[in-house]
């Protein structure tokens, strides 16, 4: 008499083979969908490819899950089968991974319950409460969010990978040369060890093969430039500032650190806040030529203790906190110390004018002034909702404790999460009276967040 598990899965796969036309034509309009919406102006995203999973592949799957014992039913075990149908996103670099993702929030806007309906289609919904990205077991992160298709009142259900060249490559590795080799192997901490190095050094590919590329786009487009535009100009001071800094270091101290990113943060305060309401950019230019060619030759020290004429405080919530981090960290964090000598030395007015200006510019590349203060504006109070996230975001950035936070891409990449959030907050909450009710699962939210981006 035959195990009534495998009747079970008998009865599932003709089921799923009786519904397999349906399932082709679900798979279909999803990647009509994602291309349509993802592959237009955007290089970066190489193909959308797409499979139902095959007959051994689900009676694999029925018995590993146990699905027999879950389900009383062939349909209900299909219905609960989250990747019957999978999609993947295929994309160039590891940090294409997050700004896909990030764009499908454009696409998905109608809330319904933990999923978005797509406004192209309202038959397709996807999860993107999903925290993102998720560790898989491999010890490795991977963008996957789970959806499904509604047809004839049933929920088909799909899953929907975001993945660079290299993590492509690295689950086909994985997927080919670990898990389906049958040898009997002692799959021990060394191996583990060695496999993760080589998945360090395929993130490491990854960097330099970007680098590369937006070279390769640089010398592509600088034949089209023509005197010193805001983009060289920018360059031009990150690169002025970075070769002082590593002159005057090795003056005094005899190495150097890893500035070039601070560089470029100092470069871009330097242009929005001198040159983009300047009435001659021209002559501030000229000016800025003449004191960075000055501070070559003067005695700039990165030994001494840095002071501020008063002590920072400022009304808005988000400075403040950030603010009076950066107050207590300046001379007990080298590289933090570092930036801000830098910062003063670059300057001509006080500390405590230039320590205010730089956070005001901080805040403002994050967060845009004229987006963020309608929002919540059903509230009978606003200020209260929008005062505790600024407060949270600039909690979650110093909790981070590293210099980075203050880089031009994380600065990036916190602004696109930071919206992303807070008109997310605004459909689920109608009222302050929710939103306060709920604000230790926001903070924790936010959090986690953040802990994604460094």
């Amino acid at each position: 008499m035959q195990l009534a598990l495998f009747e079970f899965i008998n009865k599932t796969i003709e089921e799923f083979e009786l519904n397999h036309a349906t399932y082709e034509y679900v798979e279909n309009n999803l990647k009509r969908i994602l291309n349509e919406a993802l592959t237009k102006n955007d290089e970066s995203v190489l193909k959308i490819s797409s499979r139902i999973k095959n007959k051994d592949s689900l009676k694999e799957k029925l018995i590993r899950n146990k699905f027999y014992l879950d389900y009383k039913t062939s349909t209900e075990a299909l219905a609960n089968l989250h990747d019957l149908i999978g999609l993947s996103i295929e994309c160039r670099f590891i940090s294409d991974e997050a700004r896909i993702y990030n764009k499908l929030f454009k696409i998905f806007k109608h809330y319904h319950g933990n999923y978005y309906r797509c406004l192209a289609n309202e038959n397709v919904f996807l999860n993107l409460r999903m925290p993102q990205p998720q560790l898989q077991r491999n010890g490795f992160t991977i963008y996957r969010l789970d959806g499904y298709y509604t047809f004839n009142d049933k929920h088909i259900n799909f899953e929907l990978q975001i993945k660079s060249l290299v993590h492509g490559f690295w689950s086909e590795v994985e997927h080919q040369v670990v898990y389906k080799n049958t040898n009997f192997v002692a799959y021990d901490g060394f191996m583990k060890n060695l496999l993760g190095t080589i998945r360090d050094s395929l993130d490491v590919v990854d960097r330099q093969l970007e680098i590369v590329y937006k070279q390769i786009l640089d010398n592509n487009h600088s034949n089209e430039d023509i005197g010193m535009d805001e983009h060289n100009f920018k360059i031009f001071v990150a690169k002025t500032i970075n070769d002082l800094l590593m002159i005057k270091l090795n003056e005094e101290i005899g190495f150097n650190i890893d500035f070039k990113k601070c560089s470029s943060i100092l470069s871009q305060y330097i242009y929005i806040n001198d040159f983009i309401n300047s009435e001659n950019p021209q002559v501030k230019m000229v000016d800025y030529f003449e004191h960075l060619n000055f501070l070559r030759i003067s005695d700039l020290t990165f030994t001494q203790t840095l002071k501020l004429e008063r002590p920072y405080q400022n009304e808005d919530p988000f400075c403040n906190t950030l603010g009076r981090y950066f107050e207590s960290i300046m001379n007990i964090d080298y590289e933090w110390h570092v930036f801000f000598v830098m910062l003063f030395a670059i300057q001509a007015s006080d500390n405590i004018q230039d320590f205010t200006q730089f956070i005001n510019v901080i805040k403002n590349l994050i967060i845009q002034p004229t987006w963020f203060k309608n929002k919540f504006s059903k509230y009978e109070d606003k200020t209260k909702a929008q005062n505790f996230l600024l407060e949270q975001l600039a909690i979650c950035m110093v909790n981070n404790g590293k210099i980075n936070i203050i880089h031009e891409d994380n600065l990036y990449k916190i602004m696109i999460m930071f919206k992303e959030f807070v008109e997310t907050l605004e459909k689920e909450y109608s009222s302050l009276e929710q939103f306060e009710k709920d604000k230790d699962f926001i903070k924790e939210i936010l959090q986690r967040k953040m802990s994604s981006i460094f």
